[in-house]
């Protein structure tokens, strides 16, 4: 376990190691998927690329990159990748959530390309793998739409679950570590490494069950179905790509090499988490509650 967590916790291979594992899962499913249309055929209930389909993908992505693009050149700043995909990656999330994982993959690979070629900027891996994971991850959520269907409390399961076990594996790791973790040449301890860990899941946590209770209490059934989910792709998108891979992106623009920058990055990126979550959650909520009554898509 020591070599294990002294190879994650170096330079940034904790990065390589979550896009090599959001790749695979993203194989897994397209693999599952095409599997599951071959031999299912008629009973096949995943995405069909009818034309009415292909016509609302075609909608979301040109909106996306038009939205991206003009924000882009009327606020010079949102050049910055780190900036540009918080918005870029709204329509994205919604795609996936409204269509599934493929679609969101899809749809975040040509928005991306065509946002690149329209708005030149700083270009990196970090950046494209975050993209695409949102449009995934997004997608997984609209399956757990339809799976917590008046049954909010396994969403809320979920949500807890997820935020304990990478928490387990952020402070395990962080633990087992031997090296010195050093930000702007600064050496910071473990203890306050996982201090910072720490409270980014409370406090995560902690805005969660609030908005849990207040709204069970209300007996606003309806808005916990859809928010749920919301609350749970965007945690996972936040911790999963935004906090572990998009801290490579950020080290990457500002031209900090190795583990100073990946750690210093990744601190900001925790420290920023709750509101992040809070915030897009909130997005992402209503403009589903606005987009979706337009959507029939084909099955």
């Amino acid at each position: 376990m020591e070599k294990i967590s002294n190879w994650l916790l170096d330079g940034n291979n904790l990065a390589y190691a979550m896009s090599g594992l959001i790749g695979a899962f993203i194989l897994a499913y397209f693999i599952y998927n095409t599997f599951s249309y071959v031999v299912l055929k008629e009973r096949y209930h995943g995405i069909r690329f009818t034309t009415k389909n292909i016509a609302y993908i075609t909608m979301f992505t040109a909106i996306n990159v038009s939205v991206t693009v003009v924000i882009s050149l009327t606020i010079p700043i949102t050049v910055f990748p780190p900036i540009r995909i918080a918005f870029e990656g709204v329509m994205v999330k919604i795609t996936g959530f409204i269509f599934g994982p493929i679609i969101g993959v899809l749809v975040a690979v040509i928005t991306e390309v065509l946002v690149m070629i329209f708005v030149p900027s700083f270009i990196h891996p970090a950046f494209i793998i975050v993209v695409i994971s949102f449009g995934f991850i997004a997608g997984i959520g609209s399956s757990l739409l339809r799976l917590g269907k008046g049954y909010n409390w396994v969403n809320m399961l979920l949500i807890n679950l997820f935020i304990v076990c990478f928490a387990v594996f952020i402070l395990v790791i962080t633990d087992y570590y031997t090296g010195d973790i050093n930000i702007f040449d600064i050496n910071v301890t473990k203890e306050v490494y996982k201090w910072f860990f720490s409270g980014s899941i409370l406090v995560c946590l902690f805005f969660i069950w609030i908005i849990y209770f207040v709204l069970f209490f209300k007996k606003s059934t309806k808005t916990l179905h859809i928010l749920l989910p919301i609350i749970l792709f965007a945690t996972a998108s936040e911790y999963i790509s935004t906090s572990l891979i998009s801290a490579w992106g950020d080290a990457g623009f500002l031209g900090i090499e190795g583990s100073k920058g990946y750690s210093a990055m990744l601190i900001s990126r925790l420290i920023q988490a709750p509101l992040k979550i809070l915030f897009n959650s909130t997005v992402l909520y209503f403009t589903y509650k606005a987009v979706h009554p337009l959507i029939k898509r084909d099955r």
